[in-house]
């Protein structure tokens, strides 16, 4: 007796059912419904190939070429994420070529993530052969003409976080009217700088030491997006410029709701005091105390939250560093804490959920 045909709408249901494809992997169940019969297959790859997130250079390499051989399965890919430790040797350019053959294909892609460890495949973002507008993109490139280029046709991107050891890079700015629907930021201080035309909310910078010469001279340039910026993250501050640093905050972005991650000295603090008095917005703030000895216990940080409370009535959320543990202290009526171990700042998204 043949069966019953199963609708497609029923097939459907059942696939979005099973869990979701991570970069843990690929749930075992949807793998399956694909070798399962027709109307199961043309179900499950729609939510099989929508993210693709590879770590194993192999899997990955197998993955471009079924995309870049098929363009049914290419228009289904929302989601390319792949990344490579950077104490791996580096991959040939034929690996880097089926990566952009792939993305050559992907009509629909919305979110790119690509962490090379050599800093130097950029030319596989060639923009003359790619049909995507992406909304997030996490790129691990050398900041190179190139890569501005890709960045310049991307009117719809939304979120970019940059990963370049690159201080050079002033002399290569983006043209003017790029990114203007760019509202968050992840990345270098010099790459940063050529992101303030656009209506930035949230914002985080690295400060290498080869730029703090010039830290204080381009802060106030934040002053083009006080209107929306409300969150900014600067990481690798050293104490000494805190003071000042927060001096300039407090009139260039007074509308500022996060701000962090700021050493915060044992003794001395008046200046820091000064300028958290004319931040009304501010609900949140991250403070580093590694350097503290005795470092503070949890009574000593709730009377630093507290402090902090005074001169700044509207902070609710205060986050203490000490290296790799991260205390969370939210006020509501009182006090309360959390306490999250192995973390680190430079991959931590409190700033951007203000």
């Amino acid at each position: 007796m043949p069966g019953i045909p199963l609708s497609g709408e029923i097939c459907a249901r059942i696939v979005q059912s099973l869990g979701p494809v991570t970069r843990r992997g690929v749930p075992g169940h949807l793998a399956a419904l694909c070798r399962t019969c027709k109307a199961f297959q043309r179900e499950a790859e729609v939510k099989l190939y929508d993210s693709l997130f590879f770590s194993d250079p192999a899997r990955a390499h197998l993955a471009c070429r079924t995309v870049s051989q098929n363009e049914r399965l290419a228009l289904l890919v929302r989601t390319f994420w792949f990344s490579y430790e950077s104490r791996r040797p580096a991959l040939p350019r034929q690996f880097w070529m089926g990566v952009q053959n792939a993305l050559n294909q992907m009509s629909n892609l919305e979110n790119l993530s690509i962490f090379d460890n050599t800093l130097a495949n950029s030319w596989i973002l060639d923009p003359t052969h790619i049909k995507f507008q992406l909304h997030d993109a996490k790129l691990r490139f050398t900041w190179d003409a190139t890569l501005i280029q890709f960045l310049e046709s991307q009117p719809k991107l939304q979120k970019l976080q940059t990963i370049d050891r690159s201080v050079d890079t002033d002399r290569l700015p983006l043209s003017p009217g790029s990114l203007l629907a760019l509202n968050s930021f992840d990345g270098t201080l010099m790459v940063g700088m050529h992101m303030l035309s656009s209506p930035l909310t949230h914002l985080q910078m690295l400060l290498e030491n080869e730029v703090l010469p010039q830290f204080m001279s381009l802060l106030p340039r934040l002053w083009n997006v006080h209107k929306t910026l409300r969150a900014l993250s600067l990481l690798e501050l050293p104490e000494e410029l805190v003071p000042d640093t927060l001096s300039i905050l407090s009139s260039t972005c007074p509308n500022l709701v996060h701000i962090g991650l700021f050493p915060l000295p044992p003794i001395n603090r008046h200046d820091i005091h000064h300028s958290l008095m004319y931040m009304h917005h501010l609900k949140s703030i991250q403070l580093d105390i590694a350097a503290w000895s005795p470092q503070p216990n949890l009574a000593a940080q709730r009377a630093l939250a507290a402090e902090l409370m005074v001169f700044c009535p509207s902070i609710r959320h205060v986050v203490f560093w000490i290296n790799s543990t991260r205390f969370r202290w939210h006020y509501v009526h009182e006090w309360l804490h959390h306490v999250d171990v192995q973390q680190h700042p430079q991959i931590d998204s409190t700033w951007t959920l203000f």
